[in-house]
């Protein structure tokens, strides 16, 4: 692999699109993470870049791989209020009812953006 993990994050906190599915075309980990345990889905889906996020997916990210406290994609894309982000996230099959080590699952997370009621009402509809 030609990049490091650590480009692989700079390319997705720039949006560099064309940049990452070049590094994953090379062989990057699309499942990677970074120095606090964070998946580079997780990354993607807290910023919100759907183009990022299924170019991971697509190259073999684990949609379920969390954060050394249990933080998932989906608990970030919730937590920032993504919903197209939350939307690909469930259809690749991530576990809306998914708890980290405290207990707390993505419509916990919910609580913060100003569109919270519709975050949540996508995650019960998808089976919370």
């Amino acid at each position: 692999m030609a990049e490091t993990d650590s480009d692989l994050f700079e390319l997705i906190d720039r949006g560099d699109t064309a940049g990452l599915e070049a590094a994953l075309g090379r062989g990057a980990d699309a499942n990677a993470a970074d120095r606090r345990g964070v998946p580079a889905l997780a990354r993607a889906a807290a910023l919100g870049d759907l183009a990022a996020l299924r170019l991971l997916l697509g190259h073999g990210a684990a949609v379920e791989r969390t954060s050394g406290a249990g933080n998932s994609a989906l608990m970030a894309a919730a937590a920032r209020g993504h919903l197209e982000v939350l939307r690909a996230l469930l259809e690749a099959g991530a576990d809306p009812g998914h708890r980290n080590r405290w207990g707390l699952g993505a419509a916990d997370w919910a609580q913060w953006p100003a569109n919270a009621a519709e975050v949540r009402a996508l995650l019960h509809a998808a089976g919370r």
